[in-house]
């Protein structure tokens, strides 16, 4: 049960020593302090990466074109190659590693090329596939995106950014079912998108015009050219393979040599969230062992504090000894003195961690500050409760060694003792 008069000793033994038990307390609200700003600082910086590749499907490989650095079967190296329709067929016969694929064209945002009755502005546009929508993963703000009903009747119309349709748009109008004109034709938007992903294919998904990859290529004149192609991998096939398998394809299509590793550019999400997943891993280790480092140190100056407390309370522990104290409530006594020290000090280094980490927070989310590949800065609930857990384990192990000290005192050589 929980006896006031035993606490009102514990807090009184510690009262009487105010400026030793500030020193020592100190060392665990440093401690204590560092643990929870690190931690907090390492979420912001795994947040931030994390972030740049949101909204993306981890299996999805892109790919572009550009010069051949080898001669090959008659061809001179430095000779320019496009994709084109018939490689999004050979991808789809030959490559069995391969779930969906979608081509992309791209039109230069020229000078206020989207129009909107009398507003205007520039923005890029961009054609897809359905499946594009797989792979970016955008967040559908209205309406809906472009399906395979649109690619197959040529369908004039749009989907786009959420910041188009705020600048064109007016607030509280609705851009679902109005008409823009894209590089002069008109378009319908049937849909409005945003995403939070830091990864631009092209330009941000929030100041882009999505229009059908068929209606573009024939109301463009694009012919049968794919600027750029995405692919995703079957699952559990890593997106590796694909890439292989499609620059592969595309090499052998385009007589161009199987060795040229410049001719067909790629890379694939699956070995950035690989890279991130490892960095995160460093991240987190630099933070817990410089944070428990600092609150081991405070754990080692309370129990030599402690130590040094049990050697000038000899005679008072003998005295208790003779008196009939029991062992266990001495260890009991200078346990709960080191717990009660702890704990404090612990907690106040954690409120105080926390309340910075708050005012960081509010700072970045306000505006008023920004930093790069950072989100604001926060402590689980899961790290709070690991914080409790560790800051009780703290009070008793900085007192095990005091308290054992404490039973080797004798009772006649303490009352002795001067």
């Amino acid at each position: 049960m929980f006896d006031l008069d035993y606490w009102q000793e514990i807090w009184s033994t510690i009262s009487r020593n105010k400026l030793r038990s500030f020193l020592t307390g100190f060392g665990i609200f440093w401690g204590i302090f560092m643990l929870v700003v690190l931690i907090g600082v390492s979420n912001s910086f795994k947040g931030g990466m994390a972030k740049i590749v949101d909204g993306f499907s981890p299996n999805t490989c892109f790919f572009w074109t550009d010069m051949t650095s080898e001669p090959y079967q008659g061809f001179k190296k430095g000779r320019h190659w496009d994709m084109n329709n018939r490689d999004m067929e050979l991808i789809r016969e030959k490559a069995k590693s391969v779930e969906y694929i979608s081509p992309m064209l791209f039109a230069g945002s020229g000078s206020k090329n989207v129009v909107n009755k009398h507003k205007a502005a520039s923005y890029t546009v961009k054609g897809v596939y359905p499946a594009n929508f797989l792979m970016e993963r955008p967040h559908i703000e209205s309406g809906r995106i472009i399906n395979e009903l649109d690619i197959q009747a040529n369908r004039k119309v749009c989907v786009i950014g959420e910041e188009v349709a705020k600048t064109l748009f007016t607030e509280g109008e609705n851009p679902i079912g109005q008409n823009l004109r894209v590089n002069g034709i008109y378009f319908q938007v049937v849909g409005v998108i945003f995403t939070v992903s830091n990864i631009q294919i092209g330009g941000s998904i929030n100041e882009m015009v999505f229009l059908p990859f068929s209606t573009m290529q024939k109301a463009f004149n694009q012919g049968d050219k794919i600027h750029f192609l995405a692919c995703t991998s079957k699952p559990g096939i890593p997106a590796s393979q694909v890439e292989d398998e499609v620059k592969t394809i595309l090499k052998a299509a385009h007589k161009i040599s199987p060795k040229d590793d410049k001719a067909v550019g790629g890379f694939n999400i699956e070995e950035m969230v690989k890279m991130f997943t490892y960095l995160f891993a460093g991240v987190d280790f630099i933070a817990f062992f410089v944070g428990l480092g600092a609150l081991l140190s405070g754990i080692i100056g309370i129990s030599n504090i402690m130590m040094v407390t049990v050697k000038e309370r000899t005679r008072e522990i003998g005295v208790r000894r003779a008196l009939g104290a029991k062992p266990m409530t001495i260890v009991k006594q200078i346990v709960s003195e080191s717990f009660v020290l702890t704990s404090l000090a612990g907690l106040g280094g954690f409120l105080f961690g926390i309340g910075l980490l708050q005012l960081i927070d509010n700072a970045m989310t306000g505006g008023s500050m920004k930093i790069p590949l950072f989100v604001p800065p926060f402590v689980s609930f899961t790290t709070a409760v690991w914080a409790i857990v560790i800051l009780v384990l703290s009070g008793i192990v900085a007192g095990l060694l005091p308290a054992t000290r404490a039973l080797k005192v004798k009772a006649i050589d303490a009352i002795r003792d001067e």
